[in-house]
C-alpha cells in the first residue's frame, strides 16, 4: 500500500514537472512572438526608404509588410487571449500572493523550453 502511494506521488511529481515545462515553453513561444512584433513597423515603412520603378511596386511592398505585421499581431493576440495563457497568468498571480519570494526563479533558464517539449 505504501509503495503504491509512493509511486503515485512520484507520478504526480513527474506530471507537475511536465506541466511546468509545457507552461514555460508556451511562455517562451509568446516571448518569441512578441520579439518578432518589434520588427512590424520597420517592415511596413522600410519600402518607403527605397526607390521603386512604379508606385504600384511600392504599394505592393508596403501592403505585404502591413499584412504580415497584422497576421503576426493577430496570432500573438489569439495566443495571449487563449485559455492556456490566461490560466497560466492566473496561477502565477495566485502563486505570487501565496509566496512572493521569487529567488528560486533566478536559477530557472529563461530560454530552451521549446526545445524540451
Amino acid at each position: 500500500m505504501a509503495e503504491t502511494q509512493k509511486t503515485t506521488a512520484n507520478d504526480l511529481q513527474v506530471l507537475q514537472v511536465a506541466e511546468y515545462e509545457a507552461a514555460l515553453a508556451h511562455l517562451e513561444k509568446l516571448q518569441d512572438q512578441l520579439d518578432a512584433l518589434r520588427a512590424a513597423i520597420p517592415t511596413v515603412v522600410a519600402p518607403l526608404s527605397q526607390k521603386y520603378p512604379t508606385k504600384e511596386h511600392l504599394f505592393a511592398d508596403v501592403k505585404n509588410g502591413a499584412l504580415t505585421a497584422t497576421t503576426d499581431l493577430k496570432e500573438f493576440r489569439d495566443n495571449w487571449s487563449s485559455e492556456q495563457t490566461q490560466s497560466l497568468l492566473a496561477r502565477a498571480s495566485e502563486s505570487k500572493q501565496q509566496n512572493g519570494d521569487f529567488s528560486k526563479a533566478a536559477t530557472i533558464p529563461r530560454y530552451g523550453w521549446l526545445d524540451r517539449t
